[in-house]
């Protein structure tokens, strides 16, 4: 494990000689990394808590700069591996360099953590689904993971065809798919039309599902397993920024499957975690070095250091995910090393921050109380999309639209699309004088739904409203 990430100290010592953290113009290149590392070794820089939080705005304005300073000292631009960000919060893409070694270190590790808590390992032969094309990079990056556990892996991407997928699965006997939790969905609506003989071959042959991006809802979840009866659904949780860093076990979904939350396994060698409290975003909140943790168990902030990047170090990084730790299952230590367990750590992650709410038509709707909305069990909403947009042909743009795209399990037994519709209205405050600037629809297919710019995630709100 030593070979494969950092020490805390070496990280701080290379962050504090980086762009991202102090007042230097280029970080080191490859090449410059030893001597740097041992000239900051010599002189003390203070431990963690001696560097400020990290906000997303800061980190990529140095990036904007770097990623285009074509000057032979940017060692930024060299021998680098670039992840972007899906767009999923509806803003434009962002790059992250990582040293294309670290970056493949950190891939072999993390199979090799997959393997030994269970989720993959020798034997598997997963069909991944996920998003390839422009720079978006989660086909390349969860193929290696996958490889790296032991498994096998057939690349379908998401260009392929249901069709294709099924036949594909059929074929070579695959036991394990992937992709975002809307492919999922997908992958299992089409297998469900099936004719019966291929249905039930499929049913039985796909045992674990694996997904990541985006998360999992109670209703998708207990549609793939009326769908895949002995379906064992696992996650990955990552970013550009810090790559994956934790794994949710078929077990652990299991027990978070009727919550707002998924646990997440991590090894607190390769990734070291705070979580704080959410003052640390008020603009009146200055000293960061200061500010205790919150108890374990209660929700925070989560900061990020990861000790796998030291090119490009990723020091007290506020990623915008809320969360808590909690103790190790005791079914989960038992099958672990010792050593691996004393590492093993749980953080609850209950998605991100949404201290957000939006308006309409003079009426302000909290998003955690619109999402509880959307999840309701009797209304079998397997994806949901709420859409402010102007009026088509608004030139002067002054009426603003409500829409909403839902799409439903055809198979489950669930209230009616005309009572649907009734309680959506009444939530939302339809009334003849505001009906014609409210549109909700309820799609066949998930192709309905607007996607982001890379990541072709599903984003359950967007705004069309802001420039």
């Amino acid at each position: 494990m030593d070979a494969d990430c950092y020490s805390l100290s070496d990280v701080l010592a290379i962050a504090s000689v980086h762009p991202f953290y102090s007042d230097a113009v280029y970080p080191p290149t490859r090449e410059e990394l030893p001597s740097v590392l041992a000239k900051a070794r010599e002189s003390s820089n203070g431990g963690l808590l001696s560097f400020p939080l990290t906000h997303k705005e800061q980190l990529y304005s140095q990036i904007a700069r770097l990623t285009l300073d074509k000057d032979p000292r940017n060692g930024y631009r060299r021998g680098t591996y670039i992840s972007t960000t899906g767009g999923g919060s509806g803003g434009p893409p962002m790059v992250f360099a990582t040293d294309s070694t670290e970056t493949r270190k950190q891939r072999a590790v993390f199979g090799s953590f997959m393997r030994s808590c269970g989720v993959l390992g020798p034997g598997d032969w997963i069909c991944t689904m996920h998003v390839v094309g422009n720079l978006y990079r989660a086909l390349d990056l969860m193929t290696e993971v996958f490889e790296a556990s032991g498994a096998t892996v057939l690349c379908a991407g998401n260009e392929m065809s249901l069709e294709k997928v099924a036949q594909t699965l059929t074929q070579f006997g695959v036991n394990a798919v992937a992709g975002d939790a809307g492919q999922l969905v997908q992958l299992a609506q089409y297998v469900s039309g099936l004719p019966d003989a291929q249905n039930h071959t499929l049913q039985t042959q796909v045992t674990k599902a694996l997904y990541t991006s985006e998360p999992m809802t109670p209703a998708q979840r207990s549609f793939l397993k009326s769908v895949f009866p002995n379906l064992v659904i696992s996650s990955v949780i990552g970013s550009a920024e810090a790559g994956p860093w934790g794994i949710a076990t078929g077990e652990m979904t299991e027990s978070a499957s009727q919550h707002n939350y998924e646990d997440f396994l991590y090894d607190d060698r390769l990734i070291h975690l705070e979580i704080l409290p959410s003052s640390i975003l008020d603009p009146d909140h200055t000293d960061n070095t200061t500010t205790a943790p919150v108890p374990d168990g209660e929700k925070g902030l989560v900061v990020q250091t990861s000790l796998q990047r030291l090119r490009n170090p990723l020091v007290r990084y506020i990623c915008g995910d809320v969360a808590s730790f909690h103790p190790l299952p005791a079914s989960i230590q038992s099958q672990l090393t010792p050593e691996d367990a004393s590492h093993f750590r749980v953080a609850r992650v209950y998605g991100r921050d949404r201290n957000i709410s939006f308006d309409w038509y003079g009426e302000y709707f909290e998003f955690p109380v619109v999402q509880r909305l959307f999840q309701t069990e009797s209304w079998g909403i397997l994806q949901y999309q709420i859409i402010r947009r102007y009026r088509e042909a608004d030139t002067q743009e002054i009426s603003v639209v409500l829409e909403i795209r839902l799409l439903r399990d055809s198979r489950a037994e669930k209230i009616s699309d005309l009572e649907l519709t009734r309680r959506i209205e009444t939530f939302f405050q339809v009334f003849q004088c505001n009906e014609d600037l409210f549109e909700l629809k309820l799609l066949p297919d998930s192709s309905g739904f607007m996607r982001s710019t890379t990541g072709r995630k599903v984003m359950n709100f967007v705004d069309l409203t802001r420039k």
